[in-house]
């Protein structure tokens, strides 16, 4: 029996197949790393992952690490000795190792979207509609003397379809990325039911890998998460904060709406 100890080492490399861009995604969930320690692993310099292992305690760790696509190594902690590599074909699956390099050449007429680029794209609807509400009643009496009669209920109209078509394809690239059909987006016009749908694919998490649709989307940008995560946090705090210190009021315009309503 080996007694001999190990560590595991990490220089920044991924594995054939996968995006670095994911590889860092995967790393910051497996390993709780943030920004900083992200940055300090793929500085290309060796980072010891796990140190003062036996070979049986540490190969779960390199196994996790290959999953996530970052190719380490395991080396002794006393001398150069370094044990070979787990073949990647024993953990990921041959069809695996095949589908990220196959999806990355085949072209996506509707990528994956995650969960902060869905929200923050949200905002592009909202801006449709409140252009929809006062842009055609501004836009009409400068258009008409150059143009035949054009009414503000045609420029209306034709916002409003830009924004459905747009609502549409963005709700198919987050079904995509939860490995559903994109058709399930014609959910959107049941009322009622389309706002739990709506709450579903935002709390979603999508497949961390390669699915059916591609390849898993990339990490949202600085622009993506303060739309996307930082203003609707922001907005639910205000909110919450606000109906706290002055639910006696709220609750003297409220309780008498509903009874009268009853």
């Amino acid at each position: 029996m080996d007694d001999s100890f190990y560590k595991l080492i990490f220089e920044g490399e991924t594995l054939p197949g996968f995006k670095e861009r994911q590889v860092r995604k995967n790393l910051k969930e497996l390993l709780n790393a943030d920004r900083a320690k992200l940055k300090r692993l793929f500085s290309g310099k060796p980072i010891i992952i796990r140190k003062n292992l036996t070979t049986s305690e540490i190969r779960p760790y390199e196994r996790a690490m290959m999953k996530s696509g970052a190719h380490c190594r395991i080396i002794s902690m006393t001398s150069d000795e370094e044990l070979p590599p787990t073949p990647l074909e024993t953990i990921l699956g041959q069809d695996q190792l095949d589908r990220p390099s196959k999806s990355s050449r085949k072209f996506q007429f509707l990528p994956r979207m995650g969960r902060v680029q869905f929200m923050a794209s949200l905002w592009i609807i909202v801006l449709l509609g409140v252009s929809a509400w006062w842009v055609p009643g501004w836009l009409t009496p400068l258009l008409t003397p150059h143009y035949p009669p054009i009414e503000s209920l045609h420029l209306t109209l034709g916002l409003i379809a830009i924004a459905c078509l747009l609502m549409l394809t963005m709700t198919a690239r987050r079904l995509h990325d939860i490995d559903r059909s994109g058709w399930k987006s014609l959910v959107l016009i049941i009322p009622g039911i389309n706002l739990l749908f709506l709450l579903w694919l935002i709390f979603s998490s999508g497949t961390r890998n390669t699915n059916r649709f591609g390849s898993a989307p990339y990490s949202a940008g600085t622009v993506a998460q303060f739309f996307g995560l930082w203003i609707p946090l922001l907005a639910l705090i205000t909110a919450g904060t606000y109906g706290w210190l002055y639910q006696n009021e709220l609750q003297q315009l409220v309780l008498p709406a509903l009874e009268q309503n009853l």
